[in-house]
């Protein structure tokens, strides 16, 4: 397994400078999976697919790696491709949503399970900049969770004596520290950049962990858990990943706070850094009634077996009291 990318470039322009990692990385025989609104960043003589035809493409075993270029889907099925191939995989993201750009993870459905880092991360920040507001406001979310993510880590070694890694644990809060400092005292000029950088970090934190705890705990629960009370009841509710992690990050760090008074205000803290790339801090902004976001918190224990500060769960009154008292209901 690849734990970090032996490339990885952040920088304007970054995409055209494929072709020579290809060649530095002695692969000639890639294949691009990507999207029909980011085709157009592959101006490259190799051959392409869409990743909605993948199950209906007849992938040949020549190609030697696998090119996901475009946003999550094109990035994890192309992840997912290459794992089953055994082959290496080259990841470059067109906007910076989720961390899932640079880490093992591959979460095309759930649940969600852990192939092979990418070998090279390429993130053109330029082409990232021009993507839709709301994506990089989600990404602000998905950041934001390595902190309650790590916190639910540490007492789940403490309550139930998980493997837990500190120096993971640290990378990973660090990273979404900072970049809370930089949104809560900057104009945003450098945003796009700091996030893709921070979401690079945040996919190295988990390969180094080999798991998904740096960065997914509690408040990705409660995401899950949001995801199937939209199949069950068919909601027309096109809230992102990112934005419930965040909505998550806002309520779970509350519950932190409860047990620990060195964390006073901190919840506070992740809303106002939401509220300022003007990511959902709220049900009805994320478009959800109430009593489902209630719900939601009451079945997102279950989700997976993950010990966090949920534990065995919250009565419905405790959910609701919960959502109240952070403003998120």
């Amino acid at each position: 397994m690849i734990i970090t990318p032996r490339y990885t470039i952040i920088e304007d322009g970054a995409i055209n400078k494929l072709e020579e990692v290809l060649k530095n990385l002695n692969l000639k025989n890639p294949l691009i999976v990507t999207g029909r609104n980011t085709k157009k960043y592959c101006k490259f003589s190799y051959d392409i697919v869409y990743y909605d035809e993948i199950l209906n493409s007849q992938i040949r075993f020549e190609y030697d790696s696998i090119i996901g270029v475009g946003g999550g889907k094109a990035i994890d099925t192309g992840k997912y491709l290459a794992y089953k191939l055994g082959i290496p995989f080259i990841s470059v993201p067109t906007t910076a949503s989720n961390d899932g750009i640079a880490s093992p993870i591959v979460s095309i459905k759930q649940p969600s399970f852990m192939a092979s880092a990418p070998i090279a991360i390429i993130a053109d920040t330029e082409i990232i900049k021009k993507s839709p507001k709301r994506l990089l406001s989600a990404g602000m979310g998905d950041i934001v969770s390595n902190i309650t993510a790590v916190l639910d880590w540490k007492l789940a070694y403490k309550e139930k004596g998980e493997r837990y890694s500190e120096s993971s644990a640290i990378f990973s809060k660090t990273i979404a520290k900072e970049l809370i400092s930089y949104v809560l005292n900057s104009d945003l000029l450098e945003y796009h950049s700091k996030l893709v950088k921070a979401l690079v970090g945040s996919g190295i934190a988990i390969a180094i962990a080999n798991s998904s705890r740096p960065a997914s705990g509690s408040e990705h629960l409660f995401s899950h858990a949001l995801d199937r009370l939209k199949e069950e009841y068919n909601l027309n509710v096109n809230s992102l990943h990112g934005e419930q992690c965040g909505v998550g990050t806002i309520m779970m760090s509350y519950l932190h706070e409860k047990e620990n008074k060195k964390l006073s205000g901190l919840h506070e803290k992740i809303k106002m850094s939401l509220k300022k790339v003007n990511a959902p801090t709220t049900a009805k902004e994320l478009g959800f009634d109430e009593d489902i976001i209630v719900e939601a918190l009451t079945i997102a224990h279950k989700i997976r077996d993950r010990w966090t500060i949920l534990r065995t769960g919250l009565s419905r009154e405790e959910a609701r009291k919960l959502a109240e008292e952070t403003g998120v209901i």
